[in-house]
Order: C-alpha cells, then structure tokens, then sequence
C-alpha cells in the first residue's frame, strides 16, 4: 500500500512536470534551438521576430565571380521578412507533447527562413551589375563555317566560350544565396553565357562539305596551250554564301561576267610590241590586224557550264583569230616565225621557225609623200595565189595605175603586199624616197618567188622603222 501510494505520487509528479512542459513549449523554442546562427532556445515567438528584424536591419551579402564583386544591402535587395510570421510557424512546427526527447536535440531552423524581394528591385540591380561586367568581357561565339585563304577550303571555326554573364541565372543565383541571409555566393559557372552552335554540330559539318565542293571547282583558261586566266579557290569562295541556317548558295554570274571582261582584255590586235631582233635591234610597233581575237561571249558560256555542272578543270578560250603565242610581257604574241619588215634599212627578213633567217632582200616600201608610205604595224598574210592585177585609183576615183605581178602576197586586207616589181631599176638604199611605191613592198622578182613559195598564209608580218 505504501509502494503504491508512492509510485503514484511519483507518477503524479512526472505527470505535472511533463504538463508544465507542454504548456512551456506551446509558446517557447526547444533548448538547443538556432537560426542563421542566432541561439533562440526558450524564446518566444515575439523575441524572435525582434532578432530577425534586427538581422534584416543589418544584413549585407557577397556576390563574387566571373566579374562580379558586389556587396547588396537588404534595402538594394528590395528585400523584407515576415518575421513575426516566420516565427510563429517555426514555433507551430515544433511539437511540444515530444518535449522529453526534443529538449536533447539540437534544433537548426535556417532551412526554413525564407525572405522574400522586390523582384524588380533586385532585377534591376543585378541588371545594372551585369551590364557593366559585361562591358568588359568577351561574349561567346558560336562556331561557324569560314574560308580558310592559306588551306583554300571551308573549315569549322570553333565555338568560343567567352565570359559575359546571364543576368537572369546571376538573378537566380543570388536570390537562391540570399533568401535564408547567408553571407555571400561565388557564381558558379552556369552564369556564363554559352555559344549556340558547337563545332561538333552535324549542320556545321554539312555545310563546310557543300561550301567544299564549289570551291574545288576551279577554272584554268587555256590559250595556246598555256593558262592565260585562272579561277582559283580564292576568287570561287568569294561568291559562296552560307546562309544562317546553314544553305550554300553559290552565283557564278559574277565570276562569268569576270570571265568575259578579262577574254576581252586578251585580244592583241593593234597592241604595241616591242621585240628584240636576232640581230639585237630593238624594235617597238603599234597597229595592224594581227593577234589574239577571242569570243567573249562563248568562252564565258563555256566556263559558266564548266562552274554549274561541278567540272571545273582548264577550259580553251574559244578564238576568233589565233596568233602564234601568248603575249609575253613586252607584248609580243608572234613566235619564232615571222616576217621582219624594216623600213629605215629597206630590208626584210624572214625568220623560220627556229629563229634562223630562211629568206631576206632589199625592198622599195611606199614613197613617204603623197600618203603613199607603207603602213606600220604587225599584220598576217591573207593570201598567197600567185599572179595578179594591182590598180589603183586618185581621190577621184579614176584609175591611176595598173600592174601585173607574177606574185602577189598580200598581208593589210588585198591593198598592201609583197610582190616582185620588175619596173623598179634598183632595190634598198634611199631609192624608196623618191622612186617609193604606192604603199607596197617592191622585191626583185626572183625574191618574191622565193617569197612565193615558203611563205604561208597567217604567218606574221612586222613592218617598222
């Protein structure tokens, strides 16, 4: 009876002391209870809203990395707290009727701290911070196609990673730091602004491919079996565009018009030359009817089909009118094969094809007065048909002479020519001044057969002084 008189009164008291703390912790904080580091044990709910508003009051935090380096006060922020309200929801979590085990427990509540912005506030001021980082770094690129002129071909440019920053992932990541009051944040990577377009992007890959495949396409234009013009790499990848969305488009119209305009520039017709003779005279002439004639038009045509259908390779410049090489710097474009007219010595030569003299004489050129003098020029024999009748007229139209000539060569239209002059009593010298014919070359008449039968058709005539 005593025992249990004792064990109740025992009980009893545990069970008023166990009362006592449920009623105590219905309105008080646990023993070892914290938040943001403050010790809030046995606290009321109104003592902690006066610490947390406090803490506001004085709070500041660290923004670090990538560029930034800024210190925000909770005013900058826009930033506010319910304390009262937070604390009372702290303490309604707490569950008083575990008192016996809770009050030997360690209690952190910064977790559940949360504190709420001015979303336009921050915004701003993070807008602003970034903005002037920025300023400063390097946005990233994306990796693109682009012509490389040393390798000539298209290549993938790698991306480039940069350091400019996403305000809005900057603005994550402090509201993130900031909302349960720690003390600063280091940006992680994930700020970082990062390229689109990768060099590893198959549509990269495809369009470098199809940018390759035009500029493979080049173009020799062949004259005399040497290249006279060239489409390279280079002049091909200046009319290929690639398109954002990654399309090759290639215009062969401009380099087509190129084309022509440059065949063009290749005629030689009344170009001056200068040449130096076997004998060593340098010779300079202009004029005449000989040289490169060519057809624009048609060896454009030719390489715009060359360029639209993928073959490329040498195309020939498509001529009107042939001569025997391609000019050489000095302008000479007649070869080893020529007939060398020199008026002041009142000479010709005839040079074969290895440059050695296959036939020569002394000549009577045009009388210089009266418009009767031998025109200069380079020019090419038209025809080599034997006999014929020369006649020729006065300003008036009636007939002035009439000739018969066994040999008759002529190489400016059917006017002016070699044939043999029988009439003419001596050949070379001055004779030509005063006794000169009317324009054509006079050659004692076993010369011009000689002439007659070596000379060809087309082969070139150069009359200087």
């Amino acid at each position: 009876k005593i025992f249990g008189i004792t064990m109740g009164v025992i009980l009893g008291a545990l069970a008023l002391v166990y009362f006592v703390g449920v009623i105590i912790f219905m309105g008080r904080f646990f023993p070892h209870t914290s938040i943001i580091d403050m010790d809030i044990s046995g606290k009321t709910p109104e003592e902690v809203h006066e610490m947390l508003s406090d803490v506001l009051d004085n709070y500041t935090f660290r923004v670090e990395g990538h560029g930034l380096n800024l210190t925000l006060s909770a005013a900058d922020m826009g930033m506010s707290l319910d304390s009262q309200s937070i604390a009372d929801n702290l303490l309604a979590q707490m569950n008083p009727w575990a008192w016996p085990y809770e009050v030997f427990q360690s209690h952190d509540d910064t977790e559940d701290l949360k504190s709420t912005f001015e979303e336009t506030k921050l915004a701003s001021v993070i807008q602003a911070a970034v903005e002037e980082a920025n300023a400063k770094g390097q946005p990233p690129k994306n990796a693109t196609v682009a012509y490389d002129e040393e390798a000539k071909e298209y290549v993938v440019v790698p991306e480039v990673l940069g350091n400019t920053l996403l305000s809005d992932q900057v603005l994550k990541e402090v509201a993130e730091g900031t909302v349960n009051f720690a003390p600063k944040v280091t940006l992680s990577d994930a700020v970082l602004a990062q390229p689109t377009v990768t060099a590893d992007d198959a549509a990269l890959a495809q369009a470098r491919d199809a940018a390759n495949g035009y500029v493979k396409r080049t173009v020799q234009l062949m004259m005399a079996g040497q290249e006279a013009l060239a489409i390279d790499e280079n002049a091909l990848a200046s009319h290929i565009t690639i398109a954002e969305d990654g399309t090759v488009t290639f215009d062969v119209e401009p380099l087509v018009t190129w084309v022509k305009e440059a065949t063009d520039g290749l005629d030689t017709v009344g170009v001056t030359r200068t040449y130096t003779r076997p004998d060593g005279k340098v010779i300079t002439v202009a004029g005449g009817d000989y040289g490169w004639i060519t057809n624009s038009q048609a060896t454009a045509d030719a390489v715009r089909e060359a360029l639209t259908n993928g073959t490329g390779g040498p195309v020939d410049v498509v001529m009107k009118w042939s001569a025997g090489q391609l000019p050489d710097e000095n302008g000479r474009d007649f070869g080893a094969r020529y007939i060398d007219v020199d008026i002041t010595e009142q000479y010709a030569r005839f040079y074969g094809d290895d440059g050695s003299i296959i036939w020569e004489s002394d000549l009577v050129s045009g009388r210089p007065s009266d418009g009767r003098d031998t025109p200069r020029g380079t020019y090419y024999l038209k025809t080599n048909d034997g006999a014929s009748v020369l006649r020729g007229y006065k300003p008036d139209g009636t007939p002035d002479y009439e000739s018969e000539v066994d040999y008759w060569m002529p190489f400016k239209g059917n006017s002016v020519g070699f044939h043999d002059a029988p009439w003419q009593p001596t050949f070379g010298g001055d004779w030509y001044i005063e006794h000169g014919s009317h324009g054509c070359i006079n050659l004692p008449p076993e010369k011009a057969r000689e002439l007659h039968e070596i000379i060809k058709v087309g082969d070139a005539v150069v009359v200087h002084d």
